[in-house]
């Protein structure tokens, strides 16, 4: 139980450190695609965007083998450090090989050379083994290496892209700099880590690979109900309107991702079948999105014009929408969370149950302003995240019969 005080000042201290941790990554990313923006011509930009949306299918393998390294370690006599670094390693190296294979037909689709997809999706592959090490610091909740490996992902991954813009400004030296950043991350991890020599020759965990599935497709299930309403936009909006709300879409972002840090500190303690950690995830998360929802509303034009620019006042009487829809996102992500931790992955129907609903009330409905597209991702998450709460308070109840008996 989250009961002591001195436990709650560790809890307090582990979402500040691992916070800052987080925010790292985020911001070089955000940093480097501004950098590209201004050395690459516009085709290649383009083709910039294109890289980054295909790498996005590696997030969640990441975020699942690290809810699976770390559900796995939350019992800290549980000593399968080794086992599942072998298994990341593997992982990695599949994805590599799919990489090789996979980035033909790519090449072809999007008009990117053969080599720089490898480059770039094969970053990945060491993507893969970080999420893993991550994994571990956040099962034994060593919070400071935890944000030394999110502090190193970042500084490996985005600044060698940055640096070798400035060197060479192609989409090879973009691929060249993702890939051999996040592997070199991938080699400063293991050493921040810790205790993991010749771990190569241990045994894999145990029913890994049926585990890691399914995380990841209830993970997989989220980015899509969370990216969805972009691509709706595109298709339904005027070009004008559609890039607008992707303006709007980044003030989402910012309010599903800014909270995060808290679901990462408490997700061992959820795996401990502790109702109060998510209890806290869930508070914590819904305080937070609360008051960015009244900054965006009370501060508008601020908010606008600090992510977009004065070009997107249009927004300004609408992005209050945004962070209500990103607040909603965050909560549901500490819900699907609270199941992953306990094995369960079952919840991912009514996420992939809410896409579908989301894609056939823009097709069937007159919905052609930013407001109402925006306001039906509201509405389909909304309910979704009370059906998860309805959801998890009947299996606590379940539990807690159980245990009577």
């Amino acid at each position: 139980m989250v009961s002591t005080p001195a436990e709650r000042k560790r809890l307090i201290q582990g979402v500040v450190v691992v916070g800052a941790g987080l925010a790292v990554p985020q911001v070089l990313a955000y940093a480097a695609s501004v950098i590209a923006a201004r050395l690459l011509i516009p085709a290649e930009f383009g083709a910039f965007g294109a890289m980054q949306g295909i790498t996005q299918i590696g997030t969640p393998i990441g975020l699942g083998i690290q809810a699976l390294a770390a559900r796995r370690l939350v019992n800290k006599s549980n000593n399968q450090h080794h086992d599942l670094l072998k298994f990341g390693l593997e992982v990695a190296i599949a994805v590599m090989i799919l990489t090789f294979i996979f980035s033909f037909p790519l090449s072809g689709i999007f008009n990117i050379d053969y080599w720089v997809l490898v480059l770039t999706i094969g970053a990945i592959a060491p993507f893969v083994f970080i999420s893993t090490q991550l994994g571990i610091a956040q099962g034994k909740e060593f919070y400071l290496r935890l944000a030394g490996i999110y502090i190193v992902f970042g500084i490996g991954r985005s600044i060698s892209a940055i640096v070798g813009l400035f060197i060479h400004p192609e989409l090879i030296s973009v691929g060249i700099g993702f890939f051999g950043g996040t592997l070199l991350s991938a080699i400063v991890a293991h050493f921040i880590l810790g205790n993991s020599k010749k771990f190569w020759k241990s045994n894999r965990a145990e029913k890994s690979v049926n585990e890691l599935l399914r995380a990841t497709q209830a993970l997989f299930a989220l980015y899509v109900l969370v990216n969805i309403d972009v691509l709706l936009a595109r298709v339904v909006l005027s070009p004008e309107e559609s890039g607008i709300y992707s303006v709007g879409m980044l003030v989402a972002k910012i309010a599903f991702f800014m909270p995060q840090a808290i679901t990462v500190v408490l997700f061992p303690k959820m795996g401990r079948n502790d109702s109060s950690a998510l209890r806290l995830a869930v508070l914590g998360t819904s305080v937070i999105g609360f008051f960015y929802i009244l900054v965006c509303y009370f501060a508008s034009e601020f908010v606008v014009n600090a992510i977009g620019g004065a070009n997107y006042s249009e927004l300004y009487s609408e992005v209050w929408f945004f962070a209500l829809e990103g607040s909603l996102f965050a909560v549901l992500q500490v819900l699907l969370y609270g199941r992953i931790a306990r094995e369960d992955t079952r919840v991912s129907i009514l996420l992939w149950i809410g896409s579908f609903v989301t894609i056939i009330s823009v097709w069937l409905i007159p919905i052609d302003t930013i407001v109402t597209v925006v306001s039906t991702l509201i509405v389909v998450t909304f309910l979704l995240v009370v059906i998860s709460a309805i959801t998890e308070l009947r299996h606590r109840q379940t539990e807690i019969g159980r245990a009577h008996v």
